[in-house]
């Protein structure tokens, strides 16, 4: 094993974590710098918590699947009128984002996280050259690049690749449980539930509160609505803010204009049946992401990589963005026990291009299916 690597990670979202404590474990020397350390906390959406992410936090003690998720054994999809189509045995796990970001931010080795924002880097020799926006430097043996999928550094090495629009966008929400009737929450009790319209989708389901609680009454309600938006002109409208600043791919809770807001509320009361209408309606903050597809040809650049949504964005029907980023952060720490970084690089690159182009793959199939 190569003792006492210095690693910087550029991103301290979920990829970035996962990437602090699979090279932590293996023995690496690891800090992570994020550019909105403040903000992450807050962020609130529900996730698939998949089962191999799962076992790897229960492992190493970082977290004890009982105490932050919530699983549902059942599907079901409705009609218009709310009237039950379909219903089948189906184990599905979630948790929220911000519930399990907490675990992992607790997991990292005091004062190894960090507020800081890399803009550039240089080669030199065996070590990198990192570049931050206060016009500080630091040299490390591996930049690991976790940014998510508008990667700035990404872009720098690979100026040819940028997301593509897939057509449609994912309105989110999130309620908690003693906010909404009781008979709301019970609509949804260890229910996955479904409604399919013309080149619509929204789904719903529970997930533990902030703080993995998940008593009731402390517990939250999810719901995604696929929606879709080839003209570019409403595109641009849904993405322009409360304060009129056009985004490029989301618009964050509290900051939908008020027009925007009301056109959502007043669809979903026309279009979806109780209990999405409902639910729709009783958010009190709703937000909205695009949907986009990513695929970079190269993750290894000598002893600089691409970790996470930095290199592949999938569609969320797969329900499995946070573990493939967990996968890449676990597979690194694990390449990187041989003699030679860069040689260990290449070899992770070669499996985890593979499982990228696959996952992104499947998120293209399963979206046509439900959106056409």
């Amino acid at each position: 094993m190569v003792d006492g690597l210095s690693v910087i990670v550029s991103g301290g979202s979920m990829g970035g974590l996962f990437a602090a404590l699979a090279l932590g474990e293996a023995g690496h020397s690891v800090d992570v710098f994020e550019r909105a350390a403040g903000e992450l906390e807050g962020r609130g959406a529900g996730i698939v918590a998949q089962p191999s992410m799962l076992d790897y936090l229960e492992r190493r003690g970082i977290a004890c699947r009982g105490g932050y998720t919530l699983t549902t054994h059942r599907r079901e999809y409705l009609n218009r009128d709310g009237s039950l189509r379909e219903a089948r045995s189906d184990s599905m796990t979630f948790t929220g984002w911000d519930t399990l970001y907490r675990r992992l931010r607790d997991a990292v080795v005091e004062g190894r996280y960090h507020e800081g924002h890399v803009v550039g880097f240089e080669r030199d020799g065996e070590e990198v050259v990192v570049r931050f926006a206060d016009g500080s430097e630091r040299r490390a043996d591996l930049l690991v690049i976790a940014e998510g999928g508008r990667s700035e550094t990404r872009e720098a090495l690979l100026p040819d690749v940028s997301p593509e629009y897939a057509g449609y966008v994912a309105w989110r929400g999130l309620i908690g449980e003693r906010d909404v009737p009781s008979d709301l929450i019970e609509r949804f009790e260890d229910t996955f539930v479904f409604f399919e319209g013309e080149r619509q989708l929204i789904l719903g389901y529970l997930i533990p509160g902030p703080d993995g609680e998940t008593g009731r009454g402390e517990r939250r309600l999810n719901w995604v609505w696929y929606d879709d938006v080839r003209d570019r002109e409403r595109l641009d409208e849904l993405l322009t803010d409360s304060q009129g600043t056009e985004r490029d791919f989301s618009v964050a809770p509290g900051d939908l204009r008020g027009e925007v807001e009301r056109d959502l509320r007043r669809a979903a009361e026309e279009e979806f049946p109780d209990p999405f209408s409902r639910l729709v309606g009783e958010t009190r903050e709703p937000f909205v992401q695009t949907i986009y597809d990513l695929s970079a040809p190269e993750m290894a650049f000598g002893r600089v990589c691409l970790l996470g949504d930095a290199a592949f964005v999938a569609r969320p029907h797969t329900a499995a963005g946070t573990a493939k980023a967990a996968a890449d952060a676990i597979g690194l720490g694990a390449a990187l026990d041989g003699s030679d970084p860069v040689t260990a690089l290449g070899d992770w690159e070669r499996e985890r291009l593979a499982a990228g182009r696959r996952l992104v793959r499947e998120g293209i199939r399963m979206g046509e299916g439900y959106m056409g």
